[in-house]
């Protein structure tokens, strides 16, 4: 995920920072963003509550907005649109008012920033975007039932094909991300194929689905070299070879090697699963979230 907003800092009027998010590549000068608040605090009382001023440095472009005694401030690369980042702060200051708004109108705050903690989700999500989850793969290998698997559905043992796409919302609280994931569910019957290319579009992590059979080993093959080595190369992709409970299943081991023909680096990692048991529940939310861990860093 690439973003050009380097940081965005909640803090009061004297300088008291609340809660600070950091998405660039270097840790931030907190003294020269101190510096900044200083200089510009003549600037920030003159400013109304709905304006947002900004201001630039040979670096960065600083964007401020006020909330009674609390300022919002974002730095950017130079490059980014004002819009764009204006459209965020709204966004940010729409929501803090929302959630915290009633608290600081009544006097109620005592000065404690833990009040504020939770709101780093929402600030991330504004700021990045969902994390955007592909399940791709050939009819009938257990696509959909892997998705009721990761948000804890109640499992339908009756085949029932996807049509086009189906896209489910995900709280990622519970597999301990601060990001909320939208999980892309793609039909694999062969006249839905040809959507995938615009489908993957901005996807994060692709779960590569097979049913751990002969029959699906070589198209899966198919839609690595097609697609995703084509078009994705840069994007994450987990083989998940699911049914791992069929008489003369393919291990895990044997689909990876398989896969490891079509050459792509890194090699992509197979885990067996069983998408109809919810014992594999805790073990499909840790490969999701040791992936976002990796598109993280």
């Amino acid at each position: 995920m690439i973003t050009l907003i380097q940081y965005i800092n909640i803090l009061t009027r004297d300088g008291k920072s609340l809660l600070f998010r950091n998405y660039g590549e270097s840790d931030v000068d907190r003294d020269l963003l101190a510096g900044f608040l200083s200089a510009f605090s003549g600037f920030m009382k003159e400013i109304s509550k709905s304006d947002i001023k900004s201001t630039a440095t040979d670096e960065f472009k600083y964007f401020y907005t006020i909330i009674d005694e609390i300022i919002i401030v974002v730095c950017s690369d130079l490059i980014e649109e004002d819009a764009v980042v204006n459209s965020k702060i709204t966004d940010i200051r729409v929501k803090f008012i929302e959630e915290y708004g009633e608290i600081l109108e009544s006097g109620e705050w005592a000065g404690n920033r833990s009040v504020f903690a939770e709101f780093k989700r929402e600030i991330d999500n504004f700021i990045l975007g969902s994390i955007k989850v592909s399940l791709i793969g050939l009819g009938g290998v257990g696509k959909t039932t892997l998705l009721r698997l990761i948000c804890g559905k109640d499992i339908n043992l009756e085949y029932q094909p996807t049509i086009n796409v189906d896209i489910t919302n995900y709280d990622g609280t519970e597999i301990g991300v601060d990001r909320s994931i939208m999980l892309w569910d793609f039909a694999g019957q062969s006249n839905f194929r040809s959507l995938w290319k615009s489908l993957l579009v901005e996807t994060d992590i692709v779960l590569l689905v097979l049913d751990s059979t002969f029959e699906s080993l070589n198209p899966t093959k198919e839609i690595i070299r097609d697609i995703l080595d084509k078009s994705f190369k840069d994007k994450l992709v987990i083989g998940i070879a699911n049914k791992q409970d069929i008489p003369n299943r393919l291990t895990p081991e044997f689909c990876e090697k398989m896969l490891s023909e079509v050459v792509r680096e890194p090699p992509i990692k197979v885990h067996g699963m069983i998408a109809i048991n919810s014992d594999y529940r805790k073990m499909i939310h840790a490969i999701l979230r040791d992936a976002i861990d990796k598109i993280s860093q």
